[in-house]
């Protein structure tokens, strides 16, 4: 189950007159958002270091190791 089927859940909760079940469904929807935002800048700065890294290593002679 991910934030946003959560916080679906929870806006049920709300509509049973669970005071602050918005706040909660809202806070995991951005939370989601903000999840997946950070996994494409992940992918991207893998992206980056595979293309980089032999070209950097060519030039000095290292690599930066994970």
């Amino acid at each position: 189950m991910n934030a946003n089927e959560l916080a679906e859940i929870i806006q049920h909760l709300e509509n049973a007159n669970y005071m602050g079940a918005s706040k909660a469904a809202t806070m995991l929807r951005q939370q989601q958002t903000e999840i997946k935002d950070l996994k494409q800048q992940v992918a991207f700065l893998e992206d980056w270091r595979d293309t980089w890294s032999p070209f950097l290593k060519a030039i000095t002679g290292k690599v930066n190791e994970e």
